[in-house]
């Protein structure tokens, strides 16, 4: 905690510490606006990509500690899309726990814009950033001590293996982040089909949040990247992610409200069984 006189404010990693225990499970959920993810009765446009969102949103709330943006599904329908990414984050309740997924990267100058735009203009709570570019191309994210930064270090998908896995580039970037993380708000992605690296990625890192996504629709392995993704402190948290992993099935009828609050809930059962092994029932 920082404190500011008399009062306490919390930092970045705690502030999503509080929406994990607030919601009672570390689950975070995808929104975007797809074609194939949409239920029966939902027109694939900018209308019924928006009913469907606020469906998504209506059906979980009380039961997911953030909600993540993917902003490439918002910005590939154009000025409109991005209209509808704005609509939907400011109709969410002002203590909802929002994630940018935009993997932003770029030179200095470049990327203040870029932190601005997710931070300021559209008040995310954190972001997913690229590192690749070195420490110039995230300080102007973790500029913002309030907002928690989410260094790429080992994706979800098969292409980590092209760059990231070889030579361990995934425990360089950890070890970097972990000795950037000055103001308490940089975290890691660790994605869940890697979970026999994420212990590496801990040891490196052991202080840091991460965010896991892959454990639903990609076939991650959600019990391993829990055990292997728990700090040794004990009171860092780990973020799980689950998009398409709660949506209806294709093709059969039924309440999509009804049928995404059951899977939502189902997977707050596995994510809280697969922490609870590890932490002795306590969720982080």
């Amino acid at each position: 905690m920082v404190d500011v006189g008399s009062a306490s404010i919390p930092t970045a990693i705690e502030r999503l510490a509080l929406s994990c225990r607030r919601a009672g499970s570390p689950i975070s959920i995808g929104l975007e606006p797809c074609e194939e993810y949409l239920p029966a009765g939902f027109r694939p446009d900018i209308g019924g990509y928006e009913r469907f969102l606020r469906t998504v949103v209506d059906a979980t709330a009380g039961q997911a500690a953030a909600y993540k943006f993917n902003l490439a599904f918002f910005e590939a329908l154009g000025a409109s899309g991005v209209e509808l990414l704005y609509r939907v984050r400011q109709q969410l309740p002002p203590d909802t726990y929002v994630i940018a997924d935009a993997k932003r990267c770029d030179i200095g100058s470049s990327a203040r814009r870029y932190a601005q735009a997710l931070y300021e203009s559209l008040g995310a709570d954190a972001a997913t950033v690229n590192p690749l570019l070195g420490r110039d191309s995230v300080e102007p994210f973790l500029e913002y001590s309030d907002r928690l930064s989410f260094l790429l270090a080992l994706t979800s998908n098969p292409g980590a293996a092209d760059f990231l896995a070889p030579g361990a580039l995934y425990r360089r970037i950890a070890e970097a982040a972990s000795a950037w993380n000055t103001r308490q708000n940089c975290g890691l992605v660790v994605g869940a089909t890697q979970a026999s690296l994420a212990a590496e990625i801990r040891k490196a890192a052991p202080s840091l949040p991460f965010l896991v996504p892959g454990v639903g629709a990609q076939g991650g392995d959600l019990r391993g990247a829990a055990k292997a993704a728990r700090a040794p402190e004990g009171n860092v948290p780990v973020l799980f992610h689950v998009t398409r992993g709660i949506l209806p099935d294709k093709g059969k009828s039924c309440d999509p409200a009804a049928a995404i609050l059951e899977k939502t809930r189902n997977w707050r059962s596995q994510i809280n069984e697969a922490v609870a092994r590890v932490t002795g029932g306590t969720i982080e």
